[in-house]
């Protein structure tokens, strides 16, 4: 599966689901329409039955919050241990790292700092919550996760894209061998 907000992406988006069918994945993505609506259910639902369903889980963190089904998308794939990887956009790492005094109190718990207005730059200070959930912040370094950061797609994500995914049979038996050790 993969889970990413559509605004200002959705070329990207559809390049990186089309890059997966190529390499011989079955792509569940909503953008491009193969997420089934379950008759009587909202998107929100039908999204949270792909990432039951999914073999992997790839996350895209960007700037941008959309509507929250992405992130409840993360947290289900989170909760339930699904094997996931993500790309995560530079601003929002950045500003992770530049907001992060103003988000957390001393303890390292969030506080209520919010945005005051949508920018250019980002829209949500949820997307940071995303990207340190996605990552595991706070867990030991063994239990965290890899967030490849990119700043545009055709340069610097679609090759981690490639890397990790053009020889199917080695990501299928990697994800074999991660099954045998739950």
């Amino acid at each position: 599966m993969v889970s990413s907000t559509v605004n200002h992406f959705k070329t990207e988006l559809e390049q990186l689901c089309y890059t997966l069918q190529g390499y011989g994945y079955h792509v569940l993505n909503s953008h491009i329409g193969t997420i089934y609506s379950i008759p009587g259910k909202s998107p929100e639902e039908s999204c949270l039955a792909a990432v039951e369903e999914c073999d992997f889980f790839f996350g895209i963190i960007l700037p941008f919050y959309g509507s929250g089904i992405t992130h409840t998308e993360f947290k289900r794939a989170i909760a339930v241990n699904k094997p996931r990887g993500f790309l995560a956009h530079h601003d929002v790492a950045f500003s992770r790292q530049l907001l992060k005094q103003f988000m957390y109190d001393q303890s390292g718990d969030r506080n209520g700092f919010t945005l005051i207005k949508k920018t250019p730059v980002m829209d949500d200070l949820g997307v940071i919550d995303m990207y340190n959930e996605a990552v595991g912040d706070g867990q030991p370094l063994n239990k965290r996760l890899w967030a490849q950061e990119f700043y545009k797609y055709s340069l610097d994500g679609a090759p981690f894209v490639d890397t990790q995914f053009n020889n199917i049979e080695r990501f299928w038996a990697d994800l074999e061998k991660l099954k045998a050790l739950k």
